[in-house]
């Protein structure tokens, strides 16, 4: 895996916001926002739910409008429309 700081400043993240919080990775187009995302997600989490806001349909976009407030029903309402992405971990 290619490292990079931003992926330390996400274990930081993750590691000082005990999942309170939310991230959001900013920057110039092409430097591999998404990649460091899905690995970070790949390598530090169970499973993940990845939405790509260009590609995602009217209805998910609404929900970030509407539903968000309320976290369990954001993410009852989001599991239709994203498909889950796990990790095998052997036991």
């Amino acid at each position: 895996m290619l490292k990079r700081k931003i992926y330390d400043e996400l274990v930081a993240w993750k590691n000082s916001s005990n999942g309170a919080t939310a991230m959001m990775i900013d920057g110039a187009r092409r430097v591999g926002k998404s990649y460091i995302a899905e690995t970070f997600a790949r390598s530090e989490y169970k499973s993940y739910i990845l939405i790509d806001f260009g590609q995602a349909p009217t209805d998910v976009l609404d929900l970030f409008v509407n539903d968000s407030y309320d976290l369990d029903l954001f993410l009852r309402s989001l599991q239709p429309f994203t498909p889950r992405r796990s990790i095998n971990v052997s036991p």
